[in-house]
């Protein structure tokens, strides 16, 4: 049940930072908008409670809510190493041209 609780925490981490201003940026422009935002923000936040609702009923009580507090500390470092190499593959792609020549701005 653990291994459920952390594998629901990626993805609900993963939608709340596709959420922000910040990474957004690296959506495709059909997904980008307002509306969007909001439906990935109520992803992240049912991935995260249904995390801690597997943590809840595999623990229980307050230790639940230490181990899942102690599960978004590897989870948040994941999501944000991801974002942060997915923002430059983006940026480096977006600046290159010719076989993959970086261009002089």
């Amino acid at each position: 049940m653990m291994a459920l609780a952390f594998t629901l925490t990626l993805p609900g981490l993963a939608a709340l930072a596709l959420a922000m201003d910040r990474h957004a940026a690296l959506l495709p422009p059909t997904i980008d908008g307002l509306r969007w935002r909001w439906v990935l923000r109520s992803l992240g936040c049912v991935g995260l409670m249904a995390s801690l609702a597997c943590t809840l009923t595999d623990v229980g009580g307050l230790l639940a809510v230490i181990t899942w507090i102690s599960m978004l500390t590897p989870g948040t470092l994941a999501v944000a190493g991801a974002a942060s190499i997915a923002a430059r593959r983006h940026h480096h792609r977006k600046n290159t041209k010719n076989n993959g020549i970086p261009t002089m701005r």
